[in-house]
């Protein structure tokens, strides 16, 4: 039999069970006080009727928690919880598992109890242990949560207060876009936190189910928030089920993207449903908006295995759709959309690939392979360009075999001039750390035989802005004593006189001992400047011609006839340049040819 405890009062003298109560009298009482004459004694009739009246449900169910050791009405603050907590499961389970009564009638009390928004708040807040002042706290609806008799009935019975509670935040506006409040206030997300890391679930299956519904109907942020903990609350339970009702959310919504993404990462899903995961993220390549292209593309490249790992490059490949689409239709999408326009989106997608194929040789190797595959050129892309530079850099093993294909690429005309002119257009501010890169890949290029390969290697270079290291390399290969390496930079000098003469001549408008000058533009100068300034302008080509000069000693008679076709074309370009200094810039050019051939 449960014990009936009459609420203490103190400073109060004893009260015996059967006397009148003079100054409170309930509802019932006081009618049955109109009926009786005033006496200090009531009848044994009357007595039985007042024991024989059943306490409410509320009653029933404080009464039950306080036999187990907790007391719900604290003046102080949160509920007071005993200091055992597994004896105080326990006995709660072992009372309302036997008795169906007891069990609806403490469900009926705590539902009435929780009707009000304060109580409500002071059983899911981290109550007081006797005397654990600094150990991690536990609500008393976490606990009650542990109890296997009452859990399903709790789940629902909390699930079912959640929609009370969507439209709380004053400054949301009833957009559901976000929640302005603190955890501590917020009644839905406190409800949710009591789900996470449950140390059972006693149907599982029930209580998906009914998640997944309120999941339908949640505002924004609470859905993106219940979906990023599916795996907290759910576990590994029914991933089928979760599986596919994501899914079908994700085709409604592709706003919910990372946080779908999120959970599929947290859950441990078998080789069949991690095949269904990926299939469904690569759907989303075409659908979902540009700022979370760098999440989705890390998902995948972080699910790859040695199985799928080709077929997942290949659809990045085919559908992502990284540069070349125009930066004014992009923008005016995003104010359709009423998004403000997203910086430097492309870069972020970079470094997603980048941090993705980061000492993964495997996933290396497969890109390698998918790009070696391609025979066509117009199966090329420029993202091709980018993904054999991500490898480049994040496999050092592999990079002779990129310079290798890089170059076959050039010369099958996979890979063409413009292509490289939109991967670098094509990126906002292109992160510094890129660069050397290119000017290695350059570098390559430039010590090539093949003709293409070098006019290739100067594109890149002066497309980066790199036109002096061009110059700069070309000599060093030059001084190298390698007979095809010097052969093949003075071929390459050869080509860049014919082609870039202009960009030569008027290399120091640019740079001078180093140091970026722009107001020292050829252009600018007028015929009265005093000769020292024309020498300081023209001091950086010079020496880098001195340079070659320095070598001359070791050619052969071929490539002496090419270094003075390089001084030649020069002079010519010079003397038919319009700039003010043309003319003595081809006399300098032939005065040191007259000097070579003396």
């Amino acid at each position: 039999m449960l014990s009936r405890r009459r609420p203490a009062k103190p400073n109060n003298p004893f009260v015996p069970p059967f006397a009148a109560q003079p100054n409170k009298l309930t509802a019932d009482g006081a009618a049955a006080a109109q009926c009786e004459p005033a006496s200090s004694s009531v009848s044994p009739e009357a007595g039985e009727a007042a024991l024989s009246r059943s306490p409410t449900p509320l009653e029933k169910m404080v009464s039950v928690l306080a036999d187990a050791g907790c007391t719900l009405i604290n003046a102080a603050g949160p509920p007071s919880l005993p200091s055992n907590l597994y004896n105080f499961r326990q006995r709660l389970d072992g009372v309302l598992a036997v008795d169906s009564s007891l069990r609806s009638q403490f469900l009926k009390g705590f539902s009435d109890y929780i009707s009000s928004t304060s109580n409500l708040r002071r059983v899911l807040l981290p109550c007081d242990r006797d005397g654990f002042g600094s150990v991690r706290r536990e609500s008393l609806v976490q606990l009650l949560l542990l109890v296997k008799a009452i859990q399903q009935d709790l789940l629902d019975m909390l699930l079912e207060k959640l929609p009370e509670y969507f439209d709380m935040d004053p400054l949301d506006g009833g957009c559901g876009l976000s929640s302005s409040l603190p955890l501590d206030e917020d009644i839905a997300r406190l409800i949710l936190n009591q789900f996470r890391w449950l140390d059972f679930l006693v149907d599982s299956e029930a209580f998906a189910e009914k998640l997944l519904q309120i999941l339908s109907i949640s505002p924004h942020h609470l859905k993106k928030e219940i979906i990023g903990s599916l795996a907290e609350m759910i576990g590994d339970h029914n991933n089928k089920s979760l599986v596919s009702s994501l899914e079908q959310m994700l085709q409604e919504d592709s706003s919910i993207i990372v946080p779908v993404l999120d959970s599929f990462s947290n859950l441990n899903l078998d080789d069949l449903l991690q095949d269904q995961v990926i299939m469904i993220a690569l759907s989303c390549i075409r659908t979902i908006d540009i700022e979370h292209m760098p999440y989705l593309l890390r998902f995948l490249l972080l699910s790859a295995k040695e199985s799928n790992a080709r077929r997942i490059i290949s659809k990045i490949r085919e559908q992502l759709k990284f540069v070349g689409a125009s930066q004014a239709r992009a923008s005016q999408c995003n104010k359709l959309k009423g998004k403000s326009v997203i910086d430097n989106t492309e870069a972020s997608i970079l470094d997603a690939l980048r941090s993705s194929l980061r000492f993964k040789n495997m996933l290396c190797l497969e890109l390698l392979k998918e790009l070696k595959s391609l025979e066509e050129p117009r199966d090329h892309k420029v993202i091709d360009i980018w993904l054999l530079a991500l490898v480049f850099m994040s496999c050092e093993s592999l990079q002779k075999s990129v310079e290798k294909l890089f170059k076959k690429k050039i010369l099958e005309g996979c890979i063409q001039d413009h292509m490289f002119e939109n991967c670098i257009h094509g990126i906002k501010d292109l992160p510094k750390d890129y660069l050397p890169t290119f000017l290695s890949l350059s570098a390559y290029l430039l010590a090539c035989k093949e003709q293409r390969a070098q006019e290739f290697g100067i594109h890149i270079d002066l497309i980066t802005g790199s036109f002096l290291k061009v110059l700069g390399a070309l000599l060093t290969h030059v001084g190298s004593g390698i007979c095809y390496e010097v052969t093949s930079a003075l071929d390459a000098m050869v080509n860049l006189a014919s082609k870039k003469s202009q960009e030569m001549i008027s290399l120091s408008s640019h740079i001078t001992g180093g140091t970026a000058q722009p107001s020292l533009c050829l252009s600018k100068f007028k015929l009265n400047d005093s000769p020292e300034l024309f020498t300081s302008f023209l001091e950086p080509l010079f020496f880098l011609f001195t340079g070659i000069l320095d070598y001359l000693e070791g050619f052969s008679t071929e490539s002496l006839h090419k270094v003075y076709e390089v001084f030649i074309r020069l002079a010519v370009s010079a003397q038919s340049s319009s700039q003010p200094y043309g003319f003595s810039i081809a006399n300098e050019l032939l005065m040191i040819l007259r000097k070579q051939a003396n």
